[in-house]
């Protein structure tokens, strides 16, 4: 019943942020922003969308080789994307399918592989984390909101390194937190340093989507909030980011589109949702295909058993 009642809560916030943003901004406008888009912006997404799956999966494939169990850059390949498919439809499955694959082919526990998973994910939010600190620095004259969620962030991340450095016992001695207090801080800056061009791709695609659309917003700017984009998006208070990323996006990129407000916004709208669509539309197809890999199968498998660490 909770499960049931945190999923429909994220479909409210989609629904509902999706409708303000029509109120303000109408199908038309957006339909004209649509025809007004680059010849090349579908290739250049698709493309785009590569590059990150690319450089997901190598990223992946390096981490778990250091902390978890070195598998073949192939398998991580066929597994990153077949979970691709898998987290559309429910992320918990996406994520539990990974730490179950592992545990299967490599006799890895269960509890490390999902450690190692949280582990990945804490890097990349340290990894945004920088990168919109130095757009601060670059382009102070991006909102004042990205500098309060920076703040707030650092605080948080001197918490955890002291944890990391102290290694307290009764955090140590928990197998869930074996693997990020393990590997140390030159752990940390070596899964740091192999998924910054997993980032960078993200804000390369985003930023050809927005001048795709004629949002000329400039190299430094984007840096600075587009990491808090893209981690307001992947908060579990939408379903797959819809409408938590739109609205986000038109507040900090609007100004940057030619004409009035309304066609400002409907630019940066427009382009988000097609970023959105080309993403998903690749995830989808390259989903399917690697389901039908030996690895998706094993991860088909792996599927039913229950991920409450994840």
């Amino acid at each position: 019943m909770r499960k049931r009642l945190i999923r429909l809560a994220a479909w409210a916030v989609t629904a509902g942020l999706l409708v303000l943003l029509f109120r303000r901004i109408s199908v038309g406008e957006v339909i004209a922003a649509a025809r007004g888009a680059a010849g090349w912006t579908v290739p250049v997404g698709l493309v785009g969308a590569l590059a990150i799956y690319l450089a997901d999966s190598f990223a992946i494939w390096k981490t778990f080789g250091w902390f978890l169990a070195r598998l073949s850059f192939v398998d991580v390949l066929l597994m990153r994307g077949a979970t691709y498919l898998l987290a559309a439809i429910n992320y918990n499955v996406g994520q539990g399918a990974i730490v179950y694959f592992v545990h299967r082919v490599a006799a890895v526990p269960v509890i490390r592989g999902a450690a190692t998973v949280l582990f990945i994910m804490g890097i990349n939010v340290l990894a945004l984390l920088f990168l919109a600190t130095f757009g601060l620095a670059a382009a102070p004259a991006v909102p004042h909101a990205v500098f309060i969620i920076v703040v707030v962030a650092y605080a948080g991340l001197a918490v955890y390194i002291v944890a990391v450095a102290a290694k307290p016992r009764f955090l140590a001695s928990r197998p869930l937190f074996q693997v990020l207090l393990g590997a140390g801080l030159s752990g940390h800056a070596r899964a740091l340093a192999v998924r910054l061009p997993h980032i960078a791709t993200l804000l390369a695609f985003q930023i050809c989507m927005l001048r795709a659309f004629g949002v000329a917003v400039p190299a430094v700017d984007a840096v600075a909030a587009l990491p808090v984009v893209f981690f307001i998006s992947v908060l579990p208070i939408s379903v797959q980011g819809l409408g938590t990323s739109q609205a986000v996006m038109v507040f900090f990129f609007a100004r940057y589109a030619p004409g009035d407000s309304h066609h400002q916004q409907a630019a940066v709208l427009t382009a988000s949702l097609v970023a959105q669509a080309l993403a998903v539309s690749f995830q989808a197809v390259l989903g399917i295909l690697c389901l039908k890999s030996r690895v998706g199968r094993a991860l088909e498998a792996s599927v039913p058993a229950p991920t409450p660490l994840v």
